[in-house]
């Protein structure tokens, strides 16, 4: 007598089946019941598009009346407002002392 190998079935997987040709949805046109000449549609509900403008500061510094930054003139003034108000070098804020 021989033994039999235990056999395990494999779980069905059930078939997906598409729907007919008929009954699948399809994409009407609507066209107005007017004649397309006559119709003209607008969209008024379109938003405005902001640009914004990127605009570059220029430095503000101090002026002085010497060529060493010594002997304040101005302050809070741009390096060709300093030359023309007769400073002899500039200092941006945090930065180098400039002669002009």
């Amino acid at each position: 007598m021989s033994i039999r190998k235990p056999v395990i079935r494999k779980p069905k997987v059930p078939k997906i089946k598409k729907p007919l040709i008929s009954k699948r949805k399809r994409i009407v046109k609507k066209t107005p019941s007017l004649s397309l000449g006559r119709v003209k549609s607008t969209n008024t509900s379109k938003k405005s598009v902001l640009h914004k403008k990127t605009t570059t500061k220029t430095p503000l510094g101090t002026c002085y009346l010497e060529n060493c930054c010594k002997g304040v003139l101005a302050r809070k003034v741009t390096k060709s407002q300093c030359k023309r108000q007769g400073g002899k070098s500039w200092k941006k804020a945090g930065g180098k002392c400039e002669k002009l």
